[in-house]
């Protein structure tokens, strides 16, 4: 007899386990589990009365789904998202405009989905990249801004693999999801020379003239008298010079994004650049092998599969 009660009581944590979708179901049936409990009293007297722990158990069992349930609810049930927000994706392509202590740029990101733990991308992107300590300056007579001592405009060009790992989760009805990130690649640097416009008076001459030069080359006219400002982005391309580099990036992502479709993250975090020709960006500083640089970038794009 002692057999048939453990069988009854096994029977009504089976259908606990079995029902955890529908609470009120799971409390009728343990309820008529339990009667039939007491109803084998008379059978024996030794297990005349169901012993108080088992019956602490069983409504702990019966009332956990209501719990469950509402949790359910809170945090959001899958089955009740349309279809596409319930497929898990392995693919993502993003765009992204960022902000870097010494420039601005913007990318694409072809990435995929290894596990709900790791996406891994190829980034592409270009880059400008200014000196910290250059300042823009405006003549009087002028409307074109320049920055005086300025030796190269200089564009960045990258490719590189990433690595991000999730760090912290998101519920399925939104919140942020966090993850560190680390990639390295190749990258290549291209120089513009930077012309100033000056007017320029010789003593063989008339008159005054304005001339296109660049920084370098102030000394070695005959005579000029002022810069008036920036000269077109045209002059100069014919003198373009090749850098190649190497650069290595960490920080820390944050997705936004609320639909499983749509990817929107934030990142955040340090780049370092060699370059083992040097950049010479100012004519006052030396060139620069080493750059270090803080960024920011904004990522949007879509999930998908392949």
């Amino acid at each position: 007899m002692q057999n048939n009660l453990n069988q009854n009581e096994e029977d009504c944590f089976n259908v606990v386990r079995l029902s955890s979708r529908w609470p009120v179901d799971v409390v009728m049936q343990v309820f008529i589990r339990l009667r039939r409990l007491r109803g084998n009293q008379q059978v024996s007297n030794r297990n005349s009365l169901l012993k108080p722990h088992r019956l602490l158990i069983a409504a702990t069992f019966a009332l956990a789904p209501l719990v469950f349930h509402a949790q359910e609810i809170a945090v959001g049930n899958d089955d009740r998202q349309p279809i596409e927000e319930r497929v898990i994706y392995n693919r993502e392509s993003t765009l992204h405009l960022t902000v870097h202590t010494q420039g601005l740029g913007m990318g694409y990101k072809a990435g995929r989905i290894r596990s709900i733990y790791q996406t891994t991308y190829w980034n592409f992107e270009v880059s400008y990249l200014r000196s910290l300590k250059q300042i823009k300056l405006m003549n009087l007579f002028s409307t074109t801004a320049f920055v005086y001592g300025k030796m190269n405009d200089v564009l960045v060009l990258r490719g590189g693999y990433e690595v991000a790992k999730r760090i912290y989760g998101k519920p399925y009805w939104g919140g942020v999801e966090l993850r560190w990130l680390y990639g390295a690649g190749a990258e290549l640097a291209l120089l513009k020379p930077y012309y100033y416009m000056v007017v320029v008076a010789e003593p063989s001459s008339t008159g005054i003239y304005t001339q296109e030069t660049k920084y370098d080359t102030f000394d070695h006219v005959d005579e000029w008298i002022e810069i008036i400002g920036r000269a077109p982005f045209k002059y100069g391309l014919n003198e373009m010079k090749l850098r190649p580099g190497v650069y290595v990036k960490g920080g820390m992502e944050f997705e936004i994004g609320t639909s499983r479709l749509r990817a929107q993250s934030i990142e955040a975090g340090v780049m370092v650049e060699y370059f083992p020709q040097g950049i010479q960006l100012m004519a006052q500083n030396p060139e620069a092998y080493v750059i270090p640089t803080l960024y920011l970038s904004y990522h949007w794009g879509s999930r998908y599969n392949r």
